[in-house]
């Protein structure tokens, strides 16, 4: 056990694959689709979805920073990390793939969930502040370990990292810990059935690739933030003009006139093979540009004046909106101040 130690948004409509599948079934596990599906349960295997939630003693980021220390300035106390203690935050979860950083959520001896204080960011390879934690003064030695999470916020940290949980389940198996299949295709047990069946007329899963432009973007913002209709304008205008919606895809990808003008909008799955991560995949949203914006391709298609290639860095830029990290921009346009010489790297 690791051990932290000291010396809201409204509700979400759940667009779930059962929103648009509408039939009941029971969860499998990932491993279940191994058989089948091999290759692309490899694939998702290794990939930042899966790695979303994972027992904190596997996730080596932390374990070889123990011990630990760094002073709060905030709550004038010493928090270490260490193996066990008396005034402390049993670390259990480890919330996030890495790519960016790692949060650890625990249990206060009360028995309460909390967000730790301290958390892991790729880009120092070190811990550091959990991101929002300066912003508030604790008043009590529990809370200068870590926020606590009320109920409505550990099934919404869960209910994103995690496949098959429910409001009164919250903790997941550890073999469908992550984003893993029945998270984005549904519970498969009925699936599984029905492919044993050669003569089944329906195979009893959902294909998300057969989503529309908006309805994909309504799944994936669930946990990616949920896009506004374009009738609400409020709802548009704040995450135009607010930097942090720059964190969340979904949001700004429906601003973009790529979506708007597309049939049927942009599908996030035209960009992302969501069984592996992007930097595996990187020509694709290229080739999603090229296919618009070259000549020929289309009446009157907008060619760019600057490069042929590296659409995203011009049009795309990573802004940082939370220490340590940096995020692209979803919001597909002519982006003022981006040099160009940035579109050739």
């Amino acid at each position: 056990m690791i051990a932290l130690a000291a010396a809201t948004l409204p509700a979400q409509t759940l667009w779930t694959p059962q929103h648009f599948w509408k039939q009941d079934s029971a969860y499998v596990g990932a491993g279940a689709c191994s058989g089948c599906h091999t290759e692309i349960y490899q694939k998702q295997t290794a990939s930042n979805h899966a790695r979303s939630l994972r027992p904190l003693l596997e996730v080596g980021e932390f374990t070889a920073h123990v011990p630990f220390d760094l002073f709060d300035r905030g709550s004038g106390a010493r928090l270490t990390l260490v193996r066990g203690t008396d005034q402390r935050l049993d670390l259990e979860w480890a919330f996030g793939s890495g790519a960016k950083g790692i949060t650890p959520v625990g249990r206060l001896q009360s028995g309460m969930y909390a967000e730790s204080r301290l958390s892991w960011y790729a880009a120092t390879g070190g811990v550091d502040f959990t991101t929002g934690a300066t912003k508030f003064t604790p008043q009590t030695n529990a809370e200068s370990l870590g926020r606590p999470l009320k109920k409505d916020e550990i099934v919404e940290c869960f209910g994103c990292h995690t496949t098959g949980t429910s409001r009164d389940n919250v903790e997941p198996p550890r073999d469908n810990m992550g984003v893993r299949c029945e998270r984005c295709h549904g519970p498969g047990a009925e699936h599984i059935r029905a492919m044993q069946n050669p003569g089944a007329p329906d195979k009893k899963i959902f294909q998300p690739r057969r989503l529309d432009g908006f309805a994909q973007a309504q799944m994936c913002g669930v946990c990616h933030g949920m896009p506004p209709e374009d009738t609400n304008f409020q709802a548009i205008r704040f995450i135009q003009e607010a930097p942090n919606t720059v964190r969340f895809p979904s949001q700004r990808l429906v601003l973009s006139r790529c979506f708007n003008e597309t049939e049927d909008g942009l599908r996030c799955t035209v960009c992302h093979d969501p069984h592996t991560d992007v930097a595996m995949n990187r020509g694709a949203p290229e080739k999603a540009c090229i296919a618009c914006h070259t000549a020929g391709t289309r009446a009157r298609a907008k060619i760019c004046p600057v490069a042929k290639e590296n659409c995203a860095s011009c049009h795309m830029p990573k802004q940082q909106v939370m220490a340590h990290s940096l995020f692209t921009d979803h919001w597909i346009r002519v982006v003022r101040g981006v040099a160009a010489s940035h579109a050739v790297q």
